[in-house]
């Protein structure tokens, strides 16, 4: 179950599978919102609710704060959706940012959301085992079909006791030369391959960084353009991993124009990024 809740005062949303994700971030938003309802009142810290009008103080300020905050959460918990995704946001297709470190919590987190419910899951990646062991953790079932494209050396070497004996699983070998009108050419052609009306295909590309990094930056927009567009016209699904902690500030908003959404992920939590 993932739940959503989203801001009436401004453009933030957040989505978790974990309630308590939830409930903090949607604290956090709401007093900074409202930061000029806590005050010093002699020795005590005050808060006054600008929905009730409930007050509140304590000697110590963290105390104070957190009641505050648990209060204006009494007042929006109402507002948390459940059953939510974040491609609800573009009617299940089209095309997703997402700012993580391509190995961390947040981003397995990310991917365990975009592929559930999938036909066709098709990840571009150096890190196959890895990838596989989110789709077996995270995920109820198997995709119908799993294409892993990859330039990886013995792919599935070291799976540890993970056994893919009975998935229907394809590796595709990618020649380490292979530029950026060859990967794309790959991609669209592996979607060619299994597109449909009724087939629902989640594209993860976890290589956006190393891209970034190996060509300029003019080319990597122009595979980013084409390839959106293709997967857009497929109405497939597609989750891009960029580092925001190894790439500049304007990197990540000129390839963003791209995208129909940012979302930041941060152990279960995927906030909206405007």
């Amino acid at each position: 179950m993932v739940y959503n809740w989203r801001c009436q005062r401004c453009e933030f949303a957040v989505w978790s599978g974990n309630g308590g994700e939830i409930r903090n971030a949607v604290q956090d938003h709401l007093v900074e919102h409202h930061r000029q309802r806590l005050s010093n009142e002699g020795f005590q810290a005050a808060w006054r609710c600008p929905y009730c009008d409930e007050r509140g103080q304590d000697h110590d300020e963290g105390t104070a704060v957190r009641d505050f905050k648990r209060h204006l959460f009494d007042h929006a918990k109402r507002s948390v959706r459940s059953g939510a995704h974040v491609a609800d946001e573009v009617a299940g297709v089209g095309n997703v940012l997402v700012l993580a470190p391509s190995e961390s919590d947040g981003a397995d987190a990310a991917r365990g959301h975009f592929h559930t419910g999938t036909d066709v899951a098709i990840i571009v990646t150096t890190n196959v085992v890895s990838r596989l062991r989110v789709l077996e953790t995270k995920l109820e079932s198997w995709p119908s079909r799993t294409i892993v494209l990859t330039t990886k050396d013995e792919p599935l070497a070291n799976l540890d006791g993970l056994d893919v004996s009975s998935v229907s699983l394809e590796i595709v070998q990618l020649d380490r030369g292979l530029g950026l009108a060859g990967l794309g050419e790959t991609i669209s052609r592996v979607i060619a391959e299994h597109e449909g009306p009724e087939t629902k295909i989640s594209v993860e590309v976890d290589v956006l960084s190393d891209l970034i990094d190996k060509f300029e930056l003019e080319r990597v927009f122009r595979f980013l353009h084409l390839l959106t567009s293709r997967i857009e016209n497929a109405n497939a699904l597609s989750h891009f991993y960029c580092n925001p902690e190894t790439k500049s500030g304007p990197t990540i908003n000129l390839i963003s124009e791209l995208f129909d959404l940012r979302i930041n992920a941060s152990n279960e939590r995927f906030v909206l990024e405007t």
